[in-house]
C-alpha cells in the first residue's frame, strides 16, 4: 500500500508486481522488484493482483554478488593524499608534544633522585611532596586482595576478547557467509 500525495491522501495499492531474479547455476545472484498499475483504493471494489517472475541465467560467481552494489561513484574517485598526509603529520606532531613533555618531566625526576647529596632527609622530604601518579609506587607491590577471583576475571575477560576478535576477523574476510550459504539449500 502507498500513499498517494497527489491525489488528497487517497491510498492506492499497487496491483502487478514483476520480480527479475538472476542465477548462477544453483544459486541465486540478484533479486529486483518492480510495481506498476497504481489502482486507487475504495470501499467495496474488488482487485486482481498479479506478478510476474523472470529467470535470468548471469556468468557473476557468488562471491561476487556484492560487486553491483560496491559499484558505487563513491569508491571511484582518488585517494585523497592531503587528507591522509595531514593526519600523518598532525600524529607525528602530537607524539612529539608528549614525548618532550614526558621528557622534561623524568629528566626533572631523574636529576632529583640523582644528587650526589648524602642527606637522607632531604631526599625523604621531596619524595614525600610528590603528588598525583608519582604516588603509585606505594602501590605497585601490594597485592590484591582477591587474587584467584582477579585472575579468574582476567584468564576469561581474554578469551571473550580474543574470541570476539577472531569472530569479526572471520567475518571482515567474508568465510563466515559464505560457508553458511553454500550450506543453505534453495527450493
Amino acid at each position: 500500500m502507498h500513499l498517494d500525495w497527489n491525489s488528497d491522501n487517497k491510498h492506492v495499492l499497487y496491483m502487478h508486481k514483476s520480480i527479475t531474479v538472476k542465477y548462477n547455476k544453483d544459486q541465486i545472484i540478484q533479486v529486483n522488484l518492480t510495481q506498476d498499475s497504481p489502482k486507487l483504493l475504495e470501499v467495496g471494489t474488488t482487485l486482481d493482483m498479479t506478478y510476474f517472475v523472470k529467470w535470468i541465467p548471469t556468468n557473476v560467481s557468488f562471491a561476487r554478488r556484492f560487486d553491483v552494489y560496491l559499484d558505487h561513484p563513491f569508491f571511484e574517485h582518488r585517494i585523497h593524499w592531503f587528507s591522509i598526509f595531514n593526519s600523518f603529520m598532525m600524529v607525528i606532531f602530537l607524539t612529539g608534544l608528549a614525548s618532550m613533555i614526558l621528557m622534561r618531566t623524568l629528566r626533572n625526576d631523574y636529576a632529583k633522585y640523582a644528587r650526589d647529596d648524602d642527606d637522607l632527609e632531604a631526599l625523604e622530604r621531596d619524595v614525600s611532596d610528590e603528588f598525583g601518579w608519582k604516588l603509585v609506587h606505594e602501590d605497585v607491590f601490594r597485592p590484591p586482595q582477591s587474587l584467584v577471583l582477579l585472575s579468574a576475571l582476567v584468564g576469561t575477560g581474554a578469551q571473550l576478547v580474543l574470541l570476539v576478535l577472531l569472530i569479526v576477523l572471520y567475518a571482515i574476510v567474508g568465510m563466515l557467509y559464505i560457508e553458511y550459504v553454500k550450506n543453505a539449500t534453495f527450493f
